[in-house]
């Protein structure tokens, strides 16, 4: 029974950005997708970080993404890494808002760097779990070259960042980015 009303809650969040992608104004204009920024950890860092955040698009769905980082022996931070999943050129992001798979691409927009995001959830790692998602990046970055906005989306992205380090994620993650990180947040609040 817990089966059909998560597929039912699947179903529901997909007919609701159908339904709220006709009522949107014109398109939002495609941002250039660039290789992610991933800067070396510096030899002084004395502690690690990754942090999920998402942000709204006018005239669009949303975005989430990924950072990492470390914090040196001052207490001063140091973003290191900056990554998400998108559709790889303006023609797939068109056809991706209906549904239809096109070819993806795990790097980074001029506004994952400059805009401020409206959700966000950082959480403090490890070393080695530092070193483990950078390489888990690198492997998506070889894998995941189909953008499919109802099975594999930026927040799909988000995802297996957050449980390749033991995090839980929310089930649905056919939802607006913004409340997607805002879940993935609020699920691991609780964790004892």
């Amino acid at each position: 029974m817990a089966q059909l009303g998560s597929g039912i809650s699947l179903v529901a969040a997909a007919l609701s950005i159908l339904t709220c992608q006709t009522a949107l104004p014109a398109m939002a204009k495609y941002e250039r997708a660039y290789p992610p920024r991933m800067l070396e950890a510096s030899a002084d860092a004395t502690a690690f970080y990754v942090e999920f955040r998402a942000r709204e698009e006018a005239g669009g769905f949303g975005h989430s993404y990924v950072t990492l980082g470390t914090i040196d022996a001052s207490g001063r931070g140091h973003q290191t890494t900056v990554v998400g999943f998108f559709p790889k050129s303006a023609d797939d992001d068109r056809w991706s808002k209906v549904g239809l798979p096109v070819a993806g691409f795990v790097g980074i927009t001029r506004s994952d760097l400059t805009r401020h995001p409206q959700a966000r959830f950082r959480v403090t790692i490890s070393g080695a779990q530092y070193f483990h998602v950078q390489r888990r990046i690198q492997n998506l970055r070889h894998s995941w070259t189909t953008y499919e906005l109802f099975m594999r989306n930026c927040n799909n992205f988000v995802s297996e960042i957050a449980a390749s380090i033991g995090l839980r994620t929310p089930m649905v993650t056919v939802q607006y980015p913004v409340r997607y990180v805002t879940d993935l947040r609020t699920l691991n609040s609780r964790m004892p």
